[in-house]
Parts: C-alpha cells; structure tokens; sequence
C-alpha cells in the first residue's frame, strides 16, 4: 500500500518553508526542536500547574506521596474562598490596583516625554546625559533602597515642605515613576521614526507638546501597551519595596497580603490559593493585549 503524502501548508506555521521540509535531515531537525520546545515549556508551566493543583488539594495531601495524593485527590475549591475571607483581600486587591496603574500611567508619560526630547530635540550634553540613563540600569535595587527609603522619609521639594512619605501610597508610587530602561526602549522607538511628519507639524504651527500628544503619542500605542503590560506585571508583583516602606495594614499590595497569609501559618493551599487570585489580573490583561503586545514587539524589533 502507498504512503499517504503530507500536505504541509506553507504558511509561516513551520520553522522551514514546506519545500525544505521533503528533505528527511531538515524535518528531523523541526522535530528535534519542536521537542526541546515543548520542553522547555512544559518546565515553565509545571510550577503554576503544581501552584493550581496544591490549591484545590485537600490539606492532608500537600505532603503526601505522590502515590497517595493519586489515590486520594479531590477538588476542593473551599480554599479559594478561606483565601478572599481570612484578610482584607479585596482591599490589598484595590490596592495594587491603584498603585500599579498609578505608576505605569506616570511611567508612560514621563518615559515618553524624555525619550522624545532625547531622539528628536536633542538636548545639550545629550551623550552625557544617555550613559547616565544607561549607567543606572546596571546598578541593582538593592543597592539604593535605603537611600530611596530615606529620601521617602525626609521627602521634600526645593528644602521646602519637607514630608515623611513612609506608610503612605506616595512611597509606593513616586520611586516607580522614573524608569531609564522604558526611557531606552521609547527612544529606540521614536529614533526609528521618520522626522518628516514632525517637520511638517511645526511649519502648520504645532507646538512640541501638541506634537507629542497629538502625533507622537497616537502612532506609538503598539508599544506603549507592551511596556505597559510588562511594567504592570512588574509593580504587581513587587514585594521587597512595599515591604520596607509600608507596615500598615490598610495600604498593603496584595503581595504582602499573601505575605501575611504565610506568617499566619495557613496551609499551604490556601496560600496557593490566594497566589492564583493575585495572577488573574495580569493573565486577563495579557489575554486581552496580547495581538497588540507581540505586535508592539515585532515592530520594535524588526523595523528598518
């Protein structure tokens, strides 16, 4: 009996066009990789199943053998509701919230705005000024958290009003608004973009803030959602600068909430439990975005 011939479409979905995978060497290839990627994923999503898992386990089985948890497992979603009712979770919920939206928000305008005085105004010692940005990207958060904390403490503008910003939301906000490495990423962007249509703004009269909110800001929202995305992903996930900044209860992030879930010595589904109520906003986001973040990504990465 004849072998059935393979019908391989032709349309961006393998490695190799369809004509190169006849050849028996470059299919083994595709499939040896299609194998070290599949793996690759399934290592990188086997910690979120095991998260899924323990959190709708019964609590006599988080350390069983595996044999008995196989033997004895059932679905108990009771956890996800201890979780909501033993904190104020909704509060921390609102409060990441607000503090994460708050801090991309300021991130997107500030970045932008010096991104694009660095690409197309060029300021006086521009070069001076982009190995600052750049240099400040190398040093770790650690190294300036209790300068920042210290800064938050004796908050003051000019020496004037001076204010101690510690266990307030300003804390949390105001270190996250300057970011160098979305100012990079912005810059990048906009030194990619054509200098005519700007020219053009300025003889019809335009100031440079009406350029920038009516043409530079419309024409930059494929990555203006990918550094939102990530930078909210980011501030919803911290834990460290919340935790020596804040220590009253009514503004702490939802991570420090599930915090003191642990110090409290609930069982571990139920800590599992409040972990997956914490990701659901970023998953949604990122489901929703998600055309318009890989979008953002590939026009960033492949213009010309």
């Amino acid at each position: 009996m004849a072998k059935k011939k393979r019908n391989i479409p032709d349309d961006g979905t393998y490695i190799f066009p369809a004509y190169e995978l006849k050849d028996r060497n470059n299919m083994l290839i595709y499939r040896i990789w299609g194998a070290v990627v599949f793996a690759g994923a399934f290592l990188t999503a086997l910690p979120f199943l095991w998260m899924l898992i323990t959190a709708v386990m019964p609590t006599e089985l988080i350390f069983a053998p595996i044999t008995k948890i196989a033997a004895g497992f059932k679905v108990d979603f009771s956890h996800f509701a201890r979780a909501w009712e033993i904190t104020p979770f909704l509060g921390y919920f609102l409060n990441s919230i607000l503090v994460a939206g708050s801090v991309v928000a300021g991130q997107i305008l500030i970045s932008a705005m010096a991104a694009y005085s660095l690409s197309k105004l060029r300021p006086p010692m521009y070069q001076v000024i982009m190995a600052l940005l750049l240099s400040t990207i190398l040093i770790p958060f650690e190294t300036i958290a209790i300068p920042l904390y210290l800064f938050m403490r004796d908050f003051s503008i000019a020496g004037f009003f001076k204010l101690n910003l510690i266990n307030t939301y300003w804390a949390l906000i105001l270190p996250g608004l300057a970011n160098a490495f979305n100012i990079f990423i912005f810059k990048s962007f906009f030194d990619k973009l054509p200098n005519d249509f700007i020219e053009a703004a300025r003889v019809d009269g335009y100031s440079e803030i009406s350029i920038f909110f009516k043409i530079i800001i419309p024409i930059s929202r494929s990555i203006i959602t990918v550094i939102a995305i990530l930078n909210f992903v980011t501030i919803w996930n911290s834990f460290f600068w919340p935790l020596i900044v804040t220590n009253e209860p009514n503004i702490y992030t939802l991570m420090l909430g599930i915090y003191k879930i642990i110090e409290e010595g609930q069982p571990w589904n139920v800590v599992m439990a409040a972990v997956t109520i914490s990701m659901v906003p970023t998953i949604v986001g990122f489901a929703i975005f998600q055309k318009q973040v890989m979008r953002g990504i590939l026009f960033t990465t492949l213009q010309e």
